[in-house]
């Protein structure tokens, strides 16, 4: 074979590889992997992080710091009215009445200002529900009693069975301990209004 000949059927083996059934760069890419997030035009597209940095606030030991109410010494106690209270010596009768829509209210002590209506829906929340601030009459009332002789001192009010309690307001800390920033006592009306004596 002359050297004419040998650079022909190269040339010719040269360009039947080139072309092959659809060109070099067809027939390779199939053994090549695809490229991964790759758009059309070949540029990898932007993905978000595998763990996304969201900032969601979280107490460190699980405790809320929300602000809250605690509750002691929680007893049932009347709640008198101390305009509509009477008091007298044995052997004294004792008159009390009152017209109907007067309205009393409950008593309260504190440390700090206070919005005593939410210290009484939270009271309402976790002690009675029929626990309010103020209680009002819906019929005209009253009546007298006699002062036992064998008591040094007896009244007779116009009031309504409640509760007398001890309260904290505060928020736990990171340590989950118990911050107190207010306290004091309370004692509000829970039932209808009635005159009771002792």
């Amino acid at each position: 074979m002359n050297a004419i000949t040998r650079a022909c059927t190269a040339a010719a083996l040269t360009a039947f590889l080139a072309m092959g059934t659809g060109g070099a760069s067809t027939a390779f890419a199939e053994d090549a992997p695809p490229q991964v997030n790759a758009g059309q035009d070949g540029n990898a597209i932007p993905q978000a992080p595998a763990d996304a940095a969201i900032d969601v606030p979280a107490h460190p030991d699980g405790c809320p710091p929300d602000p809250g109410f605690r509750f002691y010494n929680v007893k049932s106690t009347f709640v008198g009215d101390p305009k509509k209270t009477v008091y007298g010596d044995p052997g004294t009768t004792l008159s009390v009445s009152v017209a109907e829509g007067h309205t009393w209210t409950g008593t309260f002590t504190y440390s700090a200002k206070l919005s005593e209506s939410v210290l009484v829906a939270a009271a309402e929340e976790s002690i009675s529900g029929s626990i309010s601030y103020a209680k009002t009459t819906t019929v005209t009332l009253g009546g007298s009693w006699v002062v036992p002789k064998n008591q040094r001192e007896g009244w007779l009010a116009l009031g309504s069975k409640g509760y007398s309690f001890n309260w904290e307001r505060g928020s736990t800390n990171g340590g989950c301990k118990w911050i107190v920033s207010n306290h004091g006592t309370a004692k509000l009306p829970a039932l209808s209004p009635y005159i009771a004596h002792s």
